[in-house]
C-alpha cells in the first residue's frame, strides 16, 4: 500500500519500584512487541506516569505496560556494559529491547569501515541476547545510500551475527519506485531473512501542522511511500502520528489491520508508535492496540494502570 492516505477500512512520597522479574501484562512471550522510541521522557510524569517518578526509575515503570521499545539513543552512543545489565533487571524478563545502529556505522565511509564500532555494538547487544530480551536493532542508512551501495550492504548482512536479529531502514528514493533497485533490496533482505523497516509519516504530513513542534517534525521526518511487505519474520513499523492523536486514527487503523493479517500468517511483528514530541507516543500505542484488539479479540490487553501501583490512570 502506497499513498497519501490510508485505505477505507482500515508522585514523591511513593516507595521506589522494585526491580521486575514479572508483570500480569503480557506475562508470556507476546505474538508482537508494542512500544514508544523513548522510555525516558519527563513529560510522561502525571500521566502516563505517576507525578512524583524519577527519572532513574522510568524504564522499570515503562516495562509494567510495554514490552519493547525503541532505543534511538544508541545512534549517538552506547551505553556501558555495567549500564545494559542494569537494564537487563528493570523490566520482565519477556521485554525486548531494539537498538538502532550507531551512526559510526551507518553514516561513515562505509558499513564495514569502522570495525571496532560494529564489534561495541555487538558485544553490547550481546548482553541483552543473554538476558533473552534482544529484539530486532535496526540499520538505518543516511537518505544518499543508495542502489550502488546495495553490494556493499550485502556483505555487512552476511557478516552480521545471525543469532543477532536485524531490520534495515533505507530513505534513497530508488528504494521506493516499485523499480530494479527496490527489487533488488528485498530480494537480498529475503535471502538474509531480515526485515525492511516500514516507516509511515503519511498521519504527519497529510494535513498543515497544528503547533510548532508539528511543523518542525514536518521539516525533519522522510516523506516516503509506505510498503507493507514484510521480507522477513519481524515486520518492523515505525509510525509518526500527531500531536492531536484523533488525526492519526485512520492511520493506525490501517496498520492495524496489516499487523492483524501478519500474525494470521505467523510473523511476530515490531510495532513503535511515535508522536512529533514523543510525549503522545504511549496513547498512540493505546489508540492502536484497542484497534488491533477490534481485529483480534483475543489479545490480551494493556494495563495502562500499572505504573500507578492502583491509582486510577488518568492518561492525558
Amino acid at each position: 500500500m502506497t499513498g497519501s492516505s490510508p485505505g477505507a477500512n482500515p508522585v514523591a512520597s511513593r516507595p521506589k519500584p522494585q526491580k521486575f522479574r514479572s508483570v500480569r501484562v503480557m506475562r508470556t512471550r507476546a505474538p508482537f512487541l508494542l512500544g514508544c522510541p523513548a522510555w525516558s521522557v519527563p513529560e510522561w510524569r502525571g500521566n502516563f506516569l505517576p507525578a512524583g517518578a524519577k527519572r532513574a526509575d522510568f524504564l522499570g515503570l515503562y516495562g509494567r505496560v510495554f514490552n519493547t521499545v525503541e532505543g534511538n539513543s544508541t545512534f549517538y552512543a552506547l551505553a556501558s556494559p555495567d549500564t545494559a545489565r542494569r537494564w537487563t533487571t528493570e523490566v520482565p524478563p519477556e521485554f525486548e529491547f531494539c537498538f538502532k545502529m550507531p551512526r559510526d556505522i551507518t553514516h561513515g565511509a562505509g558499513l564495514l569501515t569502522n570495525r571496532s564500532a560494529v564489534r561495541a555494538f555487538i558485544d553490547i547487544l550481546r548482553i541483552f541476547a543473554e538476558a533473552g530480551q534482544i529484539g530486532p536493532a535496526f540499520l538505518q542508512v543516511h537518505a544518499s545510500f543508495g542502489p550502488d551501495r546495495l553490494t556493499e550492504l550485502s556483505r555487512f548482512l552476511e557478516q552480521w551475527p545471525r543469532d543477532l536479529p536485524l531490520a534495515v531502514e533505507v530513505r534513497h528514493p530508488a528504494f521506493f519506485q516499485e523499480g530494479d533497485d527496490e527489487a533488488r533490496l528485498e530480494d537480498l533482505l529475503r535471502k538474509e531473512e531480515i526485515d525492511r523497516v516500514i516507516f509511515d509519516s503519511r498521519a504527519l504530513y497529510h494535513s498543515a501542522p497544528d503547533d510548532s513542534v508539528e511543523a518542525v517534525s514536518q521539516t525533519r521526518k522522510p516523506r516516503l511511500p509506505v510498503r507493507w511487505r514484510a521480507t522477513g519474520k519481524r515486520p518492523f513499523l515505525r509510525l509518526v502520528g500527531r500531536n492531536l492523536w484523533e488525526k492519526t486514527t485512520p492511520w493506525l487503523n490501517e496498520a492495524a489491520e496489516v499487523t492483524a493479517g501478519w500474525l494470521e500468517d505467523g510473523l511476530r511483528p515490531c510495532l513503535f508508535m511515535h508522536a512529533p514530541d514523543d510525549v503522545l507516543a504511549p496513547l498512540l500505542c493505546r489508540r492502536f492496540h484497542e484497534a488491533l484488539r477490534r481485529l483480534r479479540p483475543e489479545i490480551p490487553e494493556l494495563d495502562y494502570e500499572a505504573p500507578h501501583r492502583g491509582e486510577q490512570l488518568e492518561l492525558f
